[in-house]
C-alpha cells in the first residue's frame, strides 16, 4: 500500500469535510472551520492519499502558549477501511517534523476520554496525559489533553 502525504489545498476541502464527518460525527468540525484552517497561514494541513483519493488528515498550527513555543493538533482523521495501516502514525510523524520546523518544543491536542483507538495511537508516540477536559465534547463527553516533547528547549 502506498500513501502519499501532501498539503492541502482548498480543491481538497471536500473530501476532508467527508472524512472529518465519517470520523467524528456530530463532534465534527464545520465545513466552514475546515476551510479556515485551508485558509489561514496560522495552520498546516496534510492529507494522506491513496490511489489518488484523499484517506485521511491532520491539521495544527503552530501556538505560542505560557511563554513556549508548541504545535497544537486540532483534528486528525483517518476513514475507517484505511485504519491500522500506518496512516496515522505517518500524519502524525510529518505534522510533527512541520511543527518542529516552525520552533515548537512541544505539542498538544485533546481527545476524547473514550476514543481508546486514537489514545493508544497518541501514547505509542510519545503523548502523555497532561490533564482531564470536563464536558469538552458536550455535557458528559470529558475529554483530555495529551503533550509531548518534540525538543529541548536551548
Amino acid at each position: 500500500m502506498s500513501v502519499t502525504l501532501r498539503k492541502a489545498t482548498l480543491r481538497d476541502l471536500e473530501d476532508l469535510y467527508q472524512i472529518e464527518l465519517e470520523c467524528f460525527g456530530d463532534d465534527a468540525f464545520s465545513k466552514s472551520l475546515l476551510g479556515y484552517f485551508l485558509r489561514s497561514p496560522e495552520f498546516v494541513t496534510l492529507v494522506a492519499v491513496y490511489d489518488g483519493e484523499p484517506v485521511g488528515f491532520v491539521t495544527g498550527s503552530f501556538e505560542r502558549l505560557g511563554g513556549r513555543n508548541t504545535g497544537h493538533i486540532y483534528s486528525i482523521d483517518v476513514k475507517t477501511e484505511h485504519r491500522r495501516r500506518g496512516i496515522g502514525s505517518a500524519l502524525i510523524n510529518s505534522i510533527e517534523c512541520v511543527l518542529t520546523e516552525k520552533g515548537a518544543e512541544t505539542c498538544h491536542l485533546e481527545v476524547r476520554s473514550d476514543n481508546v483507538a486514537a489514545i493508544k495511537l497518541y501514547m505509542k508516540h510519545d503523548y502523555k496525559s497532561i490533564g482531564t477536559l470536563r464536558d469538552y465534547y458536550g455535557f458528559g463527553g470529558d475529554g483530555i489533553r495529551l503533550e509531548k516533547t518534540l525538543r529541548t528547549s536551548h
